[in-house]
């Protein structure tokens, strides 16, 4: 198997694990110096490799352009095994470079050897990320019921009908808005580690929406406020994202805390109130009592009552 097909399968292999949600960021792993491999050849994770930052100075220390993309090229390869899940044996990737590189070495595997081989790593690296997944899942969920069983010990936190956490800062005197209704506000939505992934706030922008349109825990919230609340809330996963989340800004069982201000309750107005015209004479039901419906006069255009 040729360099660049080796250098692309484990950038390839990397990839998928970055896009796949994992949490750490790419970091460049330290470059051993040459003949210093540990003699025990031990396998070495890209987590455990020793992790350094890029250098300051852009091309410093290299003497030409030969240098530069060379230790460019060795960059490359860093950081795409940076990313790889599993562990690597640093020892063993260097020697495997240098045996494909110099024709005077011996390469110890052939091509098919080399993508079976690689497709193990795939297989692995997908089990590992699917255990990280699940693990970090239940650690969310762990968090958030400790956190709301803490929160809901303070007097000033209130419950809403099924479980949203919430505290005042300003009680509003308009009216509550129905599940049918349209409301106006302003919020800032982040993580229980005070991550914001939202805020209408900065963008000068209230949000407009029918209550029923949102999650759960949202529409639950938006009944028990009156028009002019300001609160902040505590919306437990199974109320929001779920186990499912929203990658990669809302993980998997996060539980949501969002200060909402309910700006506006724009109540839904009865169709008669809108000036819609009374309904044609055969669409009235017919009568429960046995008696014949009788067909209902159809109000003239002129007498229609004129919206509000």
């Amino acid at each position: 198997m040729s360099f660049v097909r080796l250098f692309s399968a484990i950038s390839v292999c990397a990839a998928m694990v970055a896009c796949g949600g994992s949490q750490k960021p790419a970091v460049d792993p330290a470059a051993p110096a040459a003949g210093s491999a540990p003699a025990d050849s031990a396998a070495v994770s890209a987590e455990a490799s020793g992790a350094k930052a890029s250098v300051a100075v852009p091309g410093a220390g290299f003497a030409n352009k030969t240098d530069r993309y060379s230790y460019a090229l060795g960059m490359d390869l860093g950081k795409a095994i940076a990313n790889v899940n599993a562990p690597v044996n640093m020892m063993l990737l260097m020697s495997a470079i240098q045996d494909v590189v110099d024709s005077n070495r011996k390469v110890l595997m052939d091509d098919s050897t080399a993508e079976s081989a690689l497709q193990d790593l795939l297989l692995l690296m997908q089990q590992n990320k699917e255990a990280d997944a699940k693990a970090a899942a239940q650690k969310a969920l762990d968090e958030q019921n400790k956190f709301l069983e803490k929160n809901k010990q303070d007097p000033t936190v209130k419950l809403t009908p099924k479980g949203v956490q919430y505290k005042v800062i300003t009680e509003g005197t308009g009216i509550s808005p129905k599940a049918s209704d349209k409301v106006q506000v302003h919020y800032v939505g982040a993580l229980l580690d005070g991550t914001e992934f939202d805020n209408s706030v900065k963008r000068g922008e209230p949000l407009e929406f029918p209550v029923n349109a949102v999650i759960a825990g949202w529409q639950d919230l938006l009944q028990v406020l009156k028009e002019g609340s300001k609160v902040k809330a505590w919306i437990p996963s199974d109320l929001a994202y779920g186990e499912a989340g929203v990658p990669p800004m809302i993980p998997a069982n996060a539980m949501l805390v969002f200060e909402v201000e309910l700006l506006k309750v724009f109540a839904e107005v009865p169709p008669a109130e809108e000036g819609v015209a009374a309904p044609a004479a055969e669409a009235v039901p017919a009568a429960t009592d046995g008696a014949a419906a009788q067909p209902a006069e159809t109000a003239p255009a002129a007498e229609a009552k004129p919206a509000k």
